[in-house]
């Protein structure tokens, strides 16, 4: 055993002295928005009276304040796999495959929370939403216009299949701009959006999320905002091209703008021998009448879709 691992290890005994011993400790291992839906799994668990659940994440201001979280470990995450020694039940609730040489993330046929859910060993009723816990006064920080709309103009740089064009989000802003503060939230080298609050690259993970929450909605692509918005109540117009089909990986409460063409949903993250149609196909007025009819639609409860599952797919290891 290196010296690096027996640290870890150690650190982990300590912990579980200290705070308790977890009952199931839950790894994703990829995006940050991953680590943000294991926190449904999370939530389903401790309904159903599951005792202390542990997330190994990088990210741990995502669970802060959370109910369903006791701990976030974020020591000893390239280790994760020595579970056993560990001594304790583990799950990783991944939901796809991708292949390398097609470009191509393969999904089950269903919401990618029932996957993760089914994972974890799972039956009964569930919730199709994820969540983050904020407390009233970040939420009260994160309103920083009138009329507040929060925006994207890109989207996660090693899938260039998810972005739509940046002079469309232009066009989009510059017919609400009259009469609503934008506030452009997202990555560093994301296109700037003129006449909005320019806070790429500038707010941390929970400052994101209470602007989302003190937003009247948020406009944008599939991606870890889109997810973040859904766990803060935040209604959405979501930019889905052809990409990927909302079914998977979408909520019903938003409204999903889809590129319907021959090859949709491709689920490739870069490669496209079509030219982008389907996000081409997509006019800045398609978004902004969805964004008027969820501007209708603000101060009422957001719908939550519940599915029943009777055969869970896998279980604890």
């Amino acid at each position: 055993m290196s010296l690096k691992d027996g640290i870890s290890r150690r650190l982990t005994q300590i912990q579980h002295l200290w705070m308790g011993r977890p009952e199931v400790v839950i790894y994703f291992g990829a995006g940050i928005g991953d680590d943000l839906l294991c926190g449904t799994v999370a939530h389903e668990l401790k309904k159903r009276g599951t005792g202390r659940i542990v997330m190994i994440s990088r990210h741990p201001s995502l669970f802060e304040h959370s109910p369903d979280v006791a701990a976030v470990y974020n020591y000893g995450y390239a280790t994760v796999g020595r579970r056993h020694r560990w001594g304790y039940g583990w799950l990783a609730p991944q939901f796809s495959v991708y292949d390398k040489e097609t470009d191509r993330d393969v999904f089950p046929n269903e919401h990618l929370l029932i996957t993760m859910c089914r994972k974890a060993g799972l039956t009964g009723t569930i919730e199709l939403r994820p969540y983050l816990t904020l407390l009233a006064s970040e939420k009260a920080a994160g309103r920083l216009l009138d009329n507040q709309i929060a925006i994207q103009s890109g989207g996660l740089g090693q899938m260039k299949n998810k972005d739509w064009l940046p002079e469309r989000y232009q066009a989009v802003a510059d017919q609400l701009g009259n009469g609503f503060g934008m506030v452009q939230l997202g990555l560093k080298q994301d296109p700037p959006i003129q006449g909005a609050l320019d806070l790429r690259g500038k707010t941390t993970l929970r400052e994101s999320a209470a602007i989302l929450a003190s937003s009247r909605l948020f406009i944008g692509q599939v991606g870890f905002l889109m997810h973040v918005a859904r766990a803060v109540d935040c209604r959405s117009v979501i930019v889905y091209g052809g990409r990927e089909d909302p079914f998977v990986s979408g909520y019903r409460v938003n409204e999903n703008i889809v590129g319907r063409t021959i090859c949709s949903p491709c689920w490739q993250r870069n490669k496209c021998d079509y030219g982008h149609e389907c996000m081409k196909m997509i006019e800045p007025d398609q978004v902004v009448a969805a964004v008027r009819r969820q501007l209708e639609r603000v101060g009422t409860p957001l719908e939550v879709e519940q599915v029943t599952l009777d055969m869970p797919q896998s279980v604890l290891t």
